[in-house]
């Protein structure tokens, strides 16, 4: 009984996990640190994987003329986490991902049937902009036994890099901003082994990237703002996770995930002169529930489902209402290693953009139906493998 109920926690982090950037849900999210890699026995564990997820959007009119041809690019997310057990109470993981990521394109966009080739709602003329950033960090773990379990307590730190490219000035310039910020997380989790038991509660910090850079003349090369800035806050967030064996070879698990969204008001930048790209978003929930078994000693599978209330407020179309329904197997070759692989498919809500940035940093100009992205999908999938000794 409690083999069967512990083979089947290890594949259930994987809809978890795999597919909460399915849709670019809940503002920019993509990645998250694999810190449960804490939790795994074995003085080395390694675990690597790779999500591709390919989001299939369109925006069907612009100021209620027909348009087509908006693209919502095709993007990766890493994940890298390697744990060291120091000793039987105390593991240290470093983890690398991608937290938070956009890509887009104007460029093969029409409107009223006569190509645009940009946003025409962008003062900047903007063709296409694509932000990355990137999580290098390092997390431990001190446990103690407490009545039937084993209660742990969660810190740790990491470096966030920025990366920001946009094609402005209807694709005349290349403007270009990169920082790097420090932020911490903190947590707690109770674990009861017998029946694969575990809660955990982590919060991860807030930070700012105050974001330098540069402006370039596409057609020669030439640089023309070499002091281009811009800043812009990113949320702090709190994420509950529950899992238990509920019978033999069977497991249910579930969580919750508070981004505080609102406080990225503004991507404020001074190019070839003072802007900013208006958000004002709310709050982005986002709820995940699945049930995983255990087939045999070898296999077992897992499958989800994930609501994500979206965050936009009629500023911009990056974050709307989102389904995602996953799945994963996870094959153990010997003791040592064991492969996974996951899909998933999210239905994205249909939305409206009322207003457009009016050049003023920080202010949009009303414009009711300024845009409208209908009803769209995205698929992923996910491949990793964990080695441990």
């Amino acid at each position: 009984m409690i083999r069967g109920i512990l083979k089947t926690g290890a594949v259930a982090l994987l809809a978890g996990a795999a597919f909460a950037g399915a849709a670019q849900a809940g503002g920019f999210n993509r990645g998250t640190a694999d810190t449960d890699i804490l939790f795994e026995t074995g003085r080395f564990v390694s675990r690597n994987s790779v999500t591709v997820v390919a989001p299939s959007l369109d925006i069907d009119s612009i100021n209620g003329a027909p348009s087509s041809g908006y693209e919502a690019k095709t993007y990766m997310i890493p994940s890298f986490a390697a744990k060291i057990g120091v000793s039987d109470n105390v593991s240290c993981a470093a983890t690398y991902t991608t937290p938070f990521g956009a890509n887009s394109t104007y460029a093969g966009l029409t409107v009223g049937g006569a190509p645009v080739g940009r946003d025409p709602l962008s003062v900047t003329g903007s063709v296409s902009q694509e932000f990355i950033t990137r999580e290098f960090g390092g997390t431990c773990a001190v446990g103690f036994n407490l009545g039937r379990g084993r209660l742990s307590i969660l810190g740790g730190v990491f470096v966030e890099t920025l990366d920001f490219d946009q094609r402005i000035n209807s694709g005349a310039f290349n403007f270009h901003l990169e920082d790097t910020g420090y932020g911490y997380r903190i947590g707690a989790a109770y674990e009861i082994p017998e029946i694969a038991f575990r809660t955990q509660l982590m919060y991860r910090s807030a930070l700012t990237h105050d974001a330098t850079g540069n402006v370039t003349l596409v057609a020669n090369g030439a640089t023309l703002v070499p002091n281009a800035i811009g800043n812009a806050p990113f949320p702090q967030s709190v994420e509950f996770k529950v899992q238990s064996g509920v019978a033999p070879g069977w497991l249910v698990y579930g969580g919750v995930k508070w981004t505080d969204w609102s406080v990225f008001e503004s991507l404020n930048y001074t190019a070839t002169a003072p802007s900013s790209l208006n958000f004002f978003w709310r709050d982005g929930w986002t709820i995940n529930a699945g049930v995983a078994h255990s087939f045999t000693e070898k296999l077992a599978g897992t499958v989800g489902v994930t609501w994500d209330n979206g965050t936009s407020t009629g500023y911009d179309l990056s974050s709307l209402e989102t389904w995602t329904v996953s799945s994963g197997i996870s094959y153990k070759a010997n003791d040592a290693v064991e492969i996974r692989a996951g899909a998933g498919y999210s239905f994205i809500s249909a939305g409206t953009q009322n207003y457009f940035d009016s050049g003023v940093p920080g202010e949009s100009t009303p414009l009711p139906g300024a845009k409208h992205q209908a009803a769209g999908h995205a698929v992923a999938g996910s491949l990793s493998m964990r080695i441990k000794f």
